[in-house]
């Protein structure tokens, strides 16, 4: 009888140290769930209730390599991105230009008194200073020698001796680089710029064959001094250097004299006029020369 008494207590003890685990257990999430809905209970939670738990649990507090909390960068911290550069290959390419000469005068006042008379015809009468220190006199200029051979036949047969002059400016190639609509840009106003020499030559040209007028030589260098203003324009915020720096300068020089001729286009006939344009044409080509000759 005595043995079954203390077995039935054994059991009841047994039973009351489960239940009051159980019921420690129980208050413990209570007060952890009281405890989560403030600050200060979630700061008690994360550095005393919780580990507790894990070790009663079996468990480690630490999470394992790959299952570590990945941090967010912040957007200050975040790589930015840089706009797409380009590299784009510009060529000023190899040109010649055929220059009638109408005299070398070693006396610059011989000189300028035959480019007097040579812009009484309507030629360009311009003053060339050369290396050698004579003073040659040009009459007009044509991109290619068959053209210069006609006409110095002509200008022979009219009475007046002369010569060929011819300059060739060499090739020359570049690499602009920037972001790629910078590079557009600049590769767009560099080809307006150089073909300068070879529109006022064309006008030039048309001026005597088409029998042009002054009103549209005008028109012509307006138009022009727009397209260089725009090509100009290309060049505003961009980091100059070789070669943008000679060709905006180049294009500046163009704007001038432009100015220039428009400033006397009313007082001139169309004999004079066509003399100005020949004039203005020969020394954009020989200082087109010139900007060749820098970049390289």
């Amino acid at each position: 009888m005595s043995r079954t008494l203390d077995a039935r207590r054994r059991k009841a003890q047994k039973g009351y140290s489960g239940g009051s685990v159980v019921f420690i257990l129980l208050c413990c999430a209570l007060a952890v769930f009281l405890l989560s809905t403030s600050y200060w209970g979630d700061k008690l939670v994360d550095q005393y209730v919780t580990p507790v738990f894990a070790r009663i649990m079996g468990k480690s507090t630490t999470p394992e390599p790959s299952e570590r909390p990945v941090m967010a960068h912040s957007l200050e911290a975040l790589p930015s991105v840089s706009p797409a550069m380009d590299k784009i290959v510009f060529e000023l390419p190899e040109t010649s230009w055929y220059l009638l000469q109408m005299g070398a005068y070693a006396d610059p006042e011989e000189a300028h008194a035959k480019a007097l008379a040579i812009q009484s015809m309507g030629a360009a009468g311009y003053i060339y200073e050369d290396e050698q220190g004579f003073s040659r006199v040009f009459a007009a200029a044509y991109p290619d020698q068959e053209s210069l051979l006609l006409v110095q036949q002509q200008v022979r047969q009219s009475g007046f001796e002369n010569t060929a002059y011819s300059i060739h400016p060499d090739g020359v190639q570049v690499t602009l680089s920037g972001q790629s609509a910078d590079a557009q840009r600049m590769k767009s106003a560099m080809e307006t710029i150089r073909n300068v020499p070879g529109q006022l030559t064309d006008f030039a040209l048309r001026y005597d064959e088409k029998g042009l007028t002054p009103a549209q030589a005008i028109q012509f260098m307006n138009e022009l001094s727009v397209s260089m203003a725009a090509a100009r324009q290309c060049f505003e915020g961009l980091t100059k250097g070789v070669p943008m720096e000679q060709m905006d300068e180049y294009a500046r020089w163009i704007m001038d004299n432009i100015s220039t001729f428009l400033a006397k286009s009313d007082t001139m006939n169309t004999i004079q006029c066509g003399a100005a344009v020949k004039h203005f044409q020969i020394e954009a080509i020989l200082k087109y020369n010139i900007l060749i000759k820098d970049i390289e």
